[in-house]
């Protein structure tokens, strides 16, 4: 009789082969289903740990420096006055005059006739 013959004669009548396959197909199953969690979990937690490298990462880069100090000018109640030359200097490139009145008072004289409704707004 032939090798072949007789191994599939030994299958045939063998009752406990199909008890042991089941038990080798059901633990083989496990092995495959624990290093497919474990490679999913590796890939969640490479996940988070970019997520969470990314968010100190812009938390840093937002974060005020406590170095810097960064001071605002004194605020008054009072405007503060312009000199002549101040104000003359807000109008370059125009012809813009300043006469003093005979009260004291300053005005301020635009030659051309439409730059006065351009540079003044009255409230």
């Amino acid at each position: 009789m032939r090798p072949e013959k007789r191994d599939l004669i030994l299958d045939v009548l063998d009752e406990g082969h199909a008890a042991r396959r089941e038990a080798i197909l059901e633990s083989g199953g496990r092995i495959l289903r624990r290093k497919r969690w474990r490679r999913l979990a590796l890939r969640g937690f490479a996940v988070v740990a970019i997520l969470g490298i990314a968010a100190f990462s812009l938390e840093r880069v937002n974060k005020p420096r406590s170095g810097v100090v960064a001071s605002a000018p004194a605020v008054s109640d009072q405007p503060k006055a312009l000199t002549d030359d101040e104000l003359l200097a807000l109008f370059p490139n125009t012809p813009v005059a300043l006469a003093s009145l005979d009260n004291g008072k300053k005005r301020l004289i635009f030659p051309r006739p439409g730059d006065e409704k351009r540079f003044v707004t009255r409230m």
